[in-house]
Order: structure tokens, then sequence, then C-alpha cells
């Protein structure tokens, strides 16, 4: 089933970029609320960003989320007020972790095709 779900968002690339753009941003809104505000407002959005992100595939590469969390994160410490140094603290770990385990996932096939000296 989600096989077909990712086929036929693939085969209509302005629906990819569309979901790929959507997911960023509930990501970003996720990053932000939770900066500002804190409790869990920002959880659904986070879930449901990543969430669009798997289900459909729209994301070719797994780091843009990781980053755009991060990025925003320290844009909304720098912008003002936060809720807890603790929750910057805990965010911005957590997505330097995540955003590592991205990049390691992406970057597989290639380290794959160093070792047994090929070319993806």
């Amino acid at each position: 089933m989600l096989r077909g779900v990712r086929d036929r968002v693939r085969a209509t690339p302005a629906l990819a970029r569309l979901l790929s753009l959507a997911s960023l941003l509930l990501v970003a809104a996720a990053a932000h609320s939770g900066a500002r505000s804190g409790g869990v407002a920002w959880l659904p959005l986070l879930v449901a960003g990543v969430v669009l992100a798997l289900v459909t595939g729209a994301t070719a590469h797994r780091w843009p989320l990781p980053a755009i969390w991060l990025v925003v994160t320290l844009l909304a410490a720098a912008g003002g007020t936060l809720v807890s140094v603790a929750w910057l603290v805990g965010a911005l770990i957590g997505g330097a972790v995540a955003l590592a385990a991205a990049l390691f996932l992406d970057t597989a096939a290639l380290r794959r095709a160093r070792r047994s000296g090929t070319r993806p």
C-alpha cells in the first residue's frame, strides 16, 4: 500500500515537491512552536511532518528535516524569549544527533560503493 502511494507521488514531480515542502514547513513550525511556547503543542506538528515525508517518500534525502529543525530552533532562540534553556539544549542535541544519523544513512550507498570499488 505504501509503495503505491510513493509511486503515485513520484509519478507527479510537482506533487512530490509540494509534499516535501509541506513536510519541511511542518517540522519548522514544530521547532518554532517548541522553542517559543514549550509544552507538547509542537509534537503533533513534528510527527505530521516526519510521517508525511516518510509515507509519501517525498524527500529523496533524510538530512533536510533535522537540518531545518536545527536552523529554526537556533533562529527562534536568537529572536527572543525562550521557554527554557533546557528545552533549547535538548532540541539542539536531539537535532544534531538526528542530523548525524540522517547524513550517515544518506551516505551509506556511497560508502558501500567505495568499499566495493564501483561507482554508484
